[in-house]
């Protein structure tokens, strides 16, 4: 299952929680070609904006050798340099600097993005002119728990789309060790999934007054009247939902699911014959509503949604009191359009919602 490239970046924008509106015409997704292109062109013209906006700056300590004093003095290293009989005292003091830790992730990414397999010639020039402007910037080694360590506040708001394309090329990047260079491996399929599911999330709650919904969350279930009692341990599985969408009266849960269709075929002999809808996907969605039905008594709802493939899906059930539906949502229009079926999506549970 693949996600359009030119509207790649319109689901990552809800994931990474940037203005989409405001990015668009400048990247103009459409001639990216691939994941690669299309992210490296994210990058350079986020990073530009970084800088023509003013880096951001950190206090390092700094240790030095000095004929003055400058901050505080290090006693033991200045007598383990013998710095009273020379009047040299190591100092330890403050000094800004660019090399804080969001600064020397753009940098990396961008040196290692120079040497990667299959990057459009003139984005390449753009990447290596960065690196040249941010040449003060001493690079790090990256590794998959350091992007968490940066710490978005409003000074650096404009750090989070470089930031969080840098994440996303980090993972993707794959460095050949024959060659010396990267090589940029597709994003898989489990990836995708999640990209879906937070950007539906995401969007729900950017979207939210929109809605006939108050609040969003993902919530976490018990198995309602269930005790353990007996055997070797209780293994049953904690629940949650990708979306709870409530009100003061009445609850959505909305289950994301990113499969080739929503619908799974039967084989009889050669021939594959449309069967049904996949039935662990409703079972699952039931049980939710089921366990919230004995501890919530808001009016209950259920939404399955896959990203469409070619075969459009709009069906809605009662089941055993609980309107659910199964929608798909096809990826592949504008960005526009994309959102209004989205909101469609939730236009059936109006009269349950009231």
């Amino acid at each position: 299952m693949k996600i359009p490239i030119r509207n790649l970046f319109y689901l990552l924008s809800y994931v990474w929680d940037v203005e989409w509106e405001m990015e668009w015409a400048s990247i103009d997704a459409n001639k990216s070609g691939d994941a690669l292109n299309l992210l490296a062109r994210i990058l350079t013209i986020s990073t530009d904006r970084v800088i023509r906006r003013g880096l951001d700056r950190g206090y390092k300590e700094v240790s030095e050798e000095l004929f003055g004093i400058r901050g505080r003095i290090d006693i033991s290293s200045t007598i383990k340099r013998n710095g009273f009989a020379k009047a040299r005292l190591t100092c330890a003091y403050e000094e800004l600097d660019h090399s804080v830790l969001h600064n020397q992730i753009i940098k990396t990414t961008l040196e290692r993005l120079v040497h990667a397999d299959g990057l459009d010639n003139q984005l390449r020039e753009e990447v290596l002119d960065l690196t040249h402007r941010l040449k003060a910037i001493k690079p790090i080694d990256l590794d998959a728990n350091i992007f968490s360590k940066v710490r978005f506040h409003s000074n650096i708001r404009g750090y989070r789309l470089p930031i969080s394309v840098c994440r996303l090329i980090y993972d993707q990047l794959m460095p050949n060790e024959s060659t010396g260079r990267y090589e940029f491996v597709n994003i898989t399929d489990e990836k995708l999934f999640r990209i879906f599911e937070r950007f539906i999330f995401n969007f729900y709650r950017k979207h939210l007054n929109q809605t006939i919904y108050t609040n969003i969350k993902k919530e976490r279930l018990g198995w309602q009247e269930t005790n353990f009692e007996g055997g070797i341990e209780d293994f049953l599985p904690t629940m949650e939902t990708d979306v709870s969408l409530f009100n003061s009266t009445s609850k959505l849960v909305i289950e994301c699911k990113f499969y080739e269709s929503a619908i799974q075929a039967k084989s009889v002999g050669n021939l594959n014959i449309k069967g049904s809808f996949i039935s662990t996907h409703l079972y699952q969605l039931f049980a939710y509503l089921k366990n919230l039905e004995i501890k919530d008594k808001s009016i209950l709802s259920g939404l399955l949604i896959y990203p469409e493939n070619g075969e459009k899906v709009d069906a809605t059930y009662n089941m055993q009191g609980h309107k659910v539906s199964i929608k798909t949502i096809n990826l592949d229009l504008s960005p526009q359009e994309i959102n209004n079926e989205m909101l469609a999506c939730l236009s059936i549970f109006k009269d349950v919602a009231a």
